[in-house]
């Protein structure tokens, strides 16, 4: 009996192409669509993380209640005070920031790493790809250099080769054993291509210095809540042992949350439940399509049932060729998913997701199937009931006129309504986050991106061991690359705005009088940068001098602080001349220059902002900018061949201009806003097509009535005032549930907005008037024909 009735819906699915064609590329599209985005939160929302039990893991990071500082680091010695007195976890593991520049082997490569302790793989519960983990004494001081390089670095400068565990590799100056190929879960947690020994020495170690990320496994039995309160108590301990430390606590932080953000989640469920609406949209489009259809095959239904056949039967027959169009276009939208995963790979910005690549793996499958076999059911299930359950006797003494009456136009009708309610609230998301997108873009930065090159450069420990060393180097090739013919300007920081360089937040407190309570100190952001640097960035320099080559060991520490730094202290009081220290030493450092505030890490965000002289603190790996009067490309050959005449050993990494910081900062944004748009408009589009098929077919199922109405007298614009109205009815009850369900539910995308409000009214009123606009426009064009029936050509049909 299945198989008779696939032959058969076959047939009837060719007998109509122009149904067939227009429901299968509807469906298509949308399960595409879905498919697509699926594989995106499947690979970073569903599939599991490549650790062991994931769910016992936590980041175990401080906080200071005290100065509202929320840290995801920890220092040194407090993760070895944690380690000796606490119960609730198996073990910790520890990791920190590393740059190596990889020489000996070819061109020299800066590699991004880490320095892990060896407790971290067991905490992790991952085992190497090949060789060995890091070992107990591997991380003593003295100890033989060991490292693990990642299965990216060893297929691409090893080919792969098994031989390569063993072999000795050149970072930074020092010649290290490879004892291992790092698992990709490594990668996937702390990025980089090599990891190092973790090497501790109490005795150089300062207790508030937050330089490494902490990880625990939970005992078993052992629950977060009774870990956080054990750690708070493991805090206290710790507090009253070293009074330096006795405002910083510990908070343990759900691993998966550490992974994905919630902001990353939120966006991608978005995104997910607005191509879900899609979905719902084509489906009642679909069924209205249905629906249609349906009428017009009332007496072929009527006859088989006069013939003998059930209402059972028929309802069957009618769903069997609902789900082979979903499943034709389950197929097809599967292939448009297949082709879209690769474009996805390549569109979405570097690092925006917590992993290196989406795939189209089987559960993507097995969602698009579902998917397929729910529409089918869902758009076919109302008109195959209306269809089944026509009156066999009305039907056969309608002698062909198709109608299905009161019920089926009240069908179609809701059905369009729900388009119009689904699209309302997609416009709605869009609108909010296209506004929301804009006033980002627009908010200024503090500093000109524009002809602003930019690039990295570490100075290897091996031939650089220290600050001088380190610094000379550093100043030599600034002034090397200042001579290049068309730079005007060239600097260095240890974290350029938004660029991928260190960036720190340490409690500061004024030495002297302040607008701060007594004992007061508040959080500032700093960085390291050079003399030149604000000219090179474009920031302003509102108050006081530049650094100079003066401002280095020896000399008094000067520092330069953003103008909303200044104002938080001193108010309208000059600060030039004035101090402040840090709240745990006497050691004051000299205000000299007031500058622009700038939004150094993301644009959405602005804080106080404070900048030492890199003479006096420079860092291992320092962010370089040149300022060029071309296209700042043009300036990199140049650049490279005067670093390399310095030291050819030392690359240029992360080669970026300025405005690609800027430009990927909004990336997510960007994003969100773009595909919820275009969603949007699919919706508006199919919802105004819904409208006119309903119209359409209403004006055609109802000529003789409306010739009747003609013949009696009714003028013209009165019928298109009647069939109009009729569809602006449908049209306003859908807003209307439309703007409601969408005023419940946009606070769920407050976190992704920016300087606009959930319930924007304006944004509600032009989704509202835009919706009337083309639902009106999709009006007209049936009732302008229903206005121009003639009376006598419609009497004649009966």
């Amino acid at each position: 009996m299945l198989l008779a009735d696939l032959r058969y819906a076959v047939r009837a699915l060719r007998k109509a192409p122009v149904f067939t064609g227009a429901a299968v590329l509807t469906m298509a599209l949308t399960i595409g669509a879905n498919a697509a985005i699926f594989s995106v939160v499947n690979a970073v929302l569903i599939r599991p993380l490549p650790f062991a039990s994931p769910d016992r893991l936590m980041q175990v990071a401080e906080r200071n209640d005290k100065l509202n500082l929320a840290s995801f680091a920890a220092s040194v010695l407090n993760y070895l005070s944690w380690t000796e007195q606490n119960h609730s976890f198996q073990a910790l593991g520890a990791a920190g920031g590393g740059i190596y520049t990889l020489t000996g082997r070819g061109d020299p490569e800066q590699l991004n790493g880490a320095p892990i302790s060896p407790s971290l793989l067991p905490v992790l519960g991952i085992q190497p790809v090949k060789g060995r983990g890091f070992r107990e004494g591997d991380d003593r001081p003295g100890a033989a250099p060991v490292a693990l390089i990642s299965e990216a670095l060893w297929r691409r400068r090893f080919a792969g080769n098994a031989s390569a565990v063993g072999v000795h590799i050149t970072l930074n100056g020092v010649d290290y054993t490879v004892v291992g190929i790092a698992p990709p879960g490594l990668p996937f947690l702390t990025g980089g291509d090599v990891w190092t020994p973790l090497i501790i020495d109490p005795g150089r170690e300062i207790r508030l210095n937050h330089v490494i990320t902490v990880f625990g496994r939970l005992r078993s039995g052992v629950t977060p809540r009774q870990a956080q309160t054990e750690m708070d108590l493991v805090a206290a301990r710790v507090g009253a042992q070293y009074p330096e430390v006795k405002d910083w606590g510990i908070r343990l932080l759900d691993f998966e949350g550490v992974i994905v953000p919630a902001s990353l989640r939120t966006a991608l469920l978005v995104l997910l439940s607005a191509v879900g609406f899609v979905l719902l949209i084509a489906c009642a489009n679909v069924a209205n399509l249905q629906l249609s259809r349906a009428a017009s095959r009332q007496r072929e239904i009527a006859v088989r049932t006069a013939l003998g056949a059930s209402r059972r039967r028929t309802l069957a027959q009618l769903l069997t060729e609902s789900l082979l169009l979903s499943a034709a276009g389950g197929a097809a939208g599967l292939l448009v998913a297949l082709g879209s995963v690769p474009i996805i790979n390549r569109s979405l910005p570097q690092g925006l997701l917590p992993v290196p690549e989406i795939a189209a793996d089987s559960s993507v499958l097995l969602f698009a199937l579902g998917v397929s076999l729910a529409t089918g059911v869902l758009f076919g299930l109302a008109p195959a009931w209306h269809a089944a359950r026509a009156d066999l006797h009305t039907v056969l003494q309608l002698a062909g006129r198709s109608s299905i009456g009161g019920a089926g136009q009240l069908a179609r009708h809701g059905l369009v309504a729900g388009e119009l309610a689904l699209a309302t609230v997609l416009l709605v998301g869009a609108g909010l986050l296209m506004q929301s997108l804009l006033r980002l873009e627009r908010v200024p930065t503090g500093f000109r991106p524009e002809g602003v090159l930019t690039f990295q450069l570490a100075a290897p420990a091996g031939r650089y061991p220290d600050q001088t060393k380190r610094w000379a180097f550093f100043h030599e090739a600034l002034a090397s690359l200042a001579a290049i013919p068309g730079v005007s300007g060239a600097a260095m920081s240890s974290g350029i705005p938004m660029g991928q360089g260190s960036y720190n937040r340490s409690p500061f407190m004024p030495t002297g009088p302040s607008i701060l309570p007594d004992g007061a100190s508040m959080p500032l952001d700093w960085r390291t940068v050079s003399p030149g640097y604000f000219h090179a960035m474009g920031i302003p320099i509102l108050m006081g001098r530049d650094f100079t080559d003066r401002d280095g060991p020896g000399a008094p520490e000067a520092i330069a602080i953003s103008r909303a730094a200044a104002q938080k202290l001193w108010g309208n009081a000059n600060p030039i001349g004035k101090q402040i220290h840090r709240p745990t030493t006497t050691n004051s450092f000299t205000v000299i220059a007031v500058v622009g505030d700038v939004r150094n890490n993301a644009l959405n965000v602005e804080y106080p902002c404070l900048y030492f002289s890199a003479a006096t603190r420079v860092a291992p790996l320092m962010d370089t900018v040149i300022r060029t009067q071309g296209r700042p490309e043009s300036a990199l050959a140049a650049a490279r061949s005067r670093i390399h005449g310095i030291d050819p050993e030392i690359p240029l990494s992360n080669v970026r201009t300025a405005e690609e910081y800027v430009y990927a900062n909004a990336a997510q944004p960007r994003l969100n806003a773009a595909l919820v748009a275009v969603f949007a408009g699919v919706a508006l589009l199919i919802a105004a097509i819904g409208v006119y098929g309903v119209l359409a077919y209403a004006v055609n199922q109802r000529t003789r009535e409306i010739g009747l109405r003609m013949a009696l007298g009714a003028q013209q614009a009165r019928v298109l005032w009647w069939i109009t109205g009729q569809g602006m009815a449908v049209t306003l009850i859908g807003i209307g549930v439309g703007l409601a369900s969408a005023y419940a539910l946009s606070m769920v995308m407050a976190s992704l907005l920016f300087d606009i409000q959930p319930h924007d009214p304006r944004t509600f009123t032009v989704v509202a008037a835009v919706l009337a606009l083309v639902s009106l426009g999709a009006c007209l064009a049936p009732a302008r024909r229903a206005s121009r029936v003639d009376p006598i050509v419609a009497l004649r049909e009966e």
